[in-house]
């Protein structure tokens, strides 16, 4: 079950929340909407979901699509899309079985599987999210990531022709997220149906999802799979909003780069202008030497260095007073590097990306 949007405008009041939107999702995949608060991901989702309505008198060319069938102006009620919230929304007095049966037993009578039925597809589902012991049970006795997961398995009770997520594991710690992230990514392998979720968090939709729709201010920036957003981001939002950056400002003239006493050379440079220029990288895409590498090593002085977890993070503040900044290194890296805070080292960086006039200008990747 193929899912399209074409020109979408939505707007409350005179905040725009989606501005001229089209996106495509192909039958089968599991599409992750993600952006900052704001950004209009959960709007798409409920006007998907038949929740909300595009504006009509905006663009007249808004259309919502089912299969290639238009339902722009059809209720929720006649979409036969599953919905699951961050809250789950599960009844307090029915207990899990009846919780993911509700769906099947308030349909038309006409349509209303018999009882022998809805136990066995409620069997099944129970069998499907790992909880089948905990049937009768009530919500209250449940974990939040058990309540995650009966919310889930009661949207696909009725069968629908595509899942909608918003922010389904927004209320959940850090360690249960993780964990029933990677469920729902082995539950979409099984079953392959046409999925779309919200998520604020960057690591959870490039762990998660087939592609990435990232949005911002009600427009969408940028779409493709994770690797590809991630690697190839579109502009400096992007780059920004997907994982930790630092960020150099400096000056682009004459093939090179300038930030401070450093010069970054990029790869073309017809391409390079006299302009303002902001250079991005991440904190793992560097060397730390105790002596210069080459000419992009900026020398730093560590400031603090954060030894906790696999991951030895340092707070470094650049020597021509340009501004403080942060890298990873890895355990043996830091032990081999062998300096404390307050002493001084090299930052040769591996990977940059600069960004000047809304123009993104390729970097060369310099070697180690």
């Amino acid at each position: 079950m193929s899912v399209e949007v074409r020109h979408l405008t939505k707007t409350f009041g005179k905040f725009t929340a989606l501005n001229d939107v089209s996106l495509r999702v192909e039958s089968g995949e599991l599409v992750a909407l993600l952006g900052p608060s704001g950004s209009g991901k959960t709007t798409l989702l409920r006007i998907v979901a038949g929740l909300e309505f595009p504006d009509a008198g905006t663009n007249p060319a808004s259309q919502v699509l089912y299969h290639d069938e238009e339902v722009t102006n059809l209720p929720a009620s006649q979409r036969r899309a599953g919905f699951a919230f961050q809250h789950y929304a599960l009844f307090r007095h029915l207990t899990v079985f009846e919780n993911i049966a509700f769906g099947l037993r308030i349909r038309p009578k006409a349509t209303r599987p018999d009882d022998a039925t809805i136990h066995r597809r409620v069997t099944e589902l129970l069998q499907l999210i790992q909880l089948d012991p905990l049937g009768n049970r009530y919500p209250s006795q449940l974990s939040g990531g058990q309540r995650q997961r009966v919310a889930l398995a009661r949207a696909l009770a009725v069968e629908p022709k595509v899942l909608l997520l918003d922010e389904p594991f927004g209320a959940l710690d850090a360690k249960v997220r993780k964990e029933l992230r990677r469920w729902l990514r082995r539950l979409h392998d099984d079953i392959h149906i046409t999925s779309i979720f919200v998520t604020h968090d960057q690591e959870e939709a490039l762990e998660v999802a087939d592609r990435v729709v990232v949005m911002n201010e009600g427009r969408i920036v940028q779409v493709g799979p994770p690797h590809e957003v991630y690697d190839q981001p579109a502009n400096a939002f992007v780059f920004n909003f997907l994982g930790n950056v630092n960020l150099f400002q400096g000056r682009m003239a004459g093939g090179r780069v300038s930030t401070g006493d450093t010069e970054i050379f990029v790869t073309d440079e017809s391409d390079a202008t006299d302009a303002e220029a902001a250079i991005y990288f991440r904190p793992h895409d560097v060397r730390v030497t105790t002596e210069p590498m080459g000419q992009n090593s900026i020398p730093a002085r560590i400031r603090h260095a954060n030894l906790a977890g696999p991951l030895v993070r340092l707070e470094l503040e650049r020597i021509d007073n340009q501004g403080r900044f942060e890298v990873e290194l890895n355990r043996e890296q830091w032990k081999t590097l062998a300096r404390q805070p307050g002493e001084q080292v090299y930052v040769d960086l591996q990977r940059v990306r600069v960004f000047a006039a809304d123009r993104t200008i390729p970097v060369n990747d310099f070697s180690i």
